[in-house]
Order: structure tokens, then sequence, then C-alpha cells
């Protein structure tokens, strides 16, 4: 019993130690700036003004293979979810209906979450009709996270919309059983 109680009071002083060292090389690294010391090294700024005129760089000084954040063409989106499948954060939400066309789908709903984004672009590379890319836009700036949002789905199909595509493929069927 007193085995224990003296190694666990060696390890409390073991760890008191370790604490009193580390705070002395804190100091250690701290204390030309309290004093001052070295003054011209210490005075040089080594924090760059965001963003600097100088450094700056604009969309064409950007590499060739910059990932900005994702655009999606939704004229030529299949719908396919193989982008939001491949997603390692589950940022992409899709969601399709029937169409026109129903052999085609209708992408009602094509999401990201660029505040979830991590561009690895793996969502690009498995995108098949080549719809989705990336941009050379990488900074945003917004108020609330929900801004962070794109949105490029074409919309719900409204029942409007959908007694319209009823007359149109009916018209269609007219003509095609005229002979």
């Amino acid at each position: 019993m007193s085995g224990t109680v003296s190694a666990s009071i060696a390890a409390y002083f073991k760890n008191v130690w370790r604490g009193i060292r580390s705070l002395g090389g804190s100091f250690v690294t701290a204390l030309p700036y309290l004093l001052n010391v070295k003054s011209g090294d210490l005075k040089k700024e080594v924090t760059e003004q965001y963003p600097d005129p100088v450094s700056s760089r604009i969309a064409d000084e950007l590499p060739p293979r910059t990932r900005g954040f994702l655009v999606n063409d939704i004229d030529r989106c299949t719908g396919c979810r193989e982008c939001e499948e491949v997603c390692p954060v589950r940022c992409i939400s899709v969601e399709t209906e029937v169409g026109l066309n129903p052999s085609k789908v209708w992408v009602s709903v094509w999401d990201i979450d660029h505040s979830r984004c991590v561009f690895c672009g793996l969502c690009v590379e498995a995108c098949q009709p080549g719809s989705l890319s990336h941009t050379k836009e990488y900074e945003k700036s917004v108020n609330t996270p929900g801004e962070l949002v794109a949105s490029f789905g074409r919309g719900r199909v409204t029942p409007e919309q959908r007694a319209k595509w009823a007359k149109i493929r009916e018209a269609k069927e007219s003509e095609e059983a005229r002979p």
C-alpha cells in the first residue's frame, strides 16, 4: 500500500516539476518582448494586412487547378447523384422528380453547403455529364451560415407545371398516333 502512495506522490511532484519547467520556458520566450530587448527584431511586423494590395492574388494569377467554390450547370446535370454519394462530408443535397420526358429526371433541388465543403474535388471527378466544376473564387464573407448554401436546382414541380406537361405529352402522343 505504501508503495502505491509513494509512487503517486512521486508522480504528482514530477508533474509539478514539468509544469514549472514549462512555465519557465514560456517566460524565457516572452522575456525579450517584456523587456524590449533587441527592439529592432521584435518590432518587425510579421502580420500581413488582409487583403494586402501587393501580394493579393487575382483569379488570373491562381494555379490552373485551383479548387474554389463549386458551381453546377443545371442544364447539363442528369441528377445521377454521384456527386452526393462520393462527397466525404455530405455537403451536397440532390432531389429529383419525374420531368416532362419520363425517361429524363427533373433536378428540383441541387444544393451545396460551402460551409461544410472541404474542396476535395471528388464530386467534380465523379460528375459524368461534367456539369460540376470549381471556380477561381475561394473567399467569401457572409452574415449567416445559411448564405453559404448555393442552390442550383430548377425548383420543385408545381401542380400547374405537371398539368401543362401532361397536355404537352397528350399532344405529342396524338401527333404520333396520326398516320
